[in-house]
């Protein structure tokens, strides 16, 4: 799978880069890095300088070409390494059906003020166990 670059969020806070995607029978994952990171405090949670930052909800939707829907199974994130990045992943369940060759994922941004979707299609094969 090729990365998708530099796909402006949050009205051009940040920049999406997806990092791959996997199938299983049992999920679908999608692994995603936001430059600059996401604020890393709770939501109403005052940082460093006294000041709130907005919390960023993530979500994931997935329907495929046949029409069957998958449901959000959660997922997980935190800060690259080398601090420039927020890297993380989210899932959907089921695994793709058998007779669906293709899946959009539409990730779903939401910072407390705006709410934001970007959809990305991606061919599927057999699923792994």
């Amino acid at each position: 799978m090729s990365r998708v670059k530099n796909v402006p969020v949050l009205g051009g806070r940040h920049e999406l880069t997806i990092e791959g995607f996997a199938a299983t029978t049992e999920h679908m994952e999608l692994r995603y890095r936001l430059t600059p990171p996401l604020p890393q405090s709770e939501p109403d949670e005052e940082n460093e300088a006294g000041g709130h930052e907005p919390y960023v909800f993530l979500a994931l939707e997935a329907l495929d070409d046949v029409g069957n829907e998958y449901l959000d199974s959660g997922g997980a994130f935190g800060l690259s390494p080398d601090g420039s990045a927020t890297e993380g992943s989210l899932s959907v369940q089921p695994g793709p059906y058998a007779d669906a060759r293709s899946v959009t994922l539409r990730l779903i941004l939401f910072d407390g003020t705006r709410e934001e979707t970007h959809a990305f299609t991606f061919p599927l094969e057999a699923a792994a166990g």
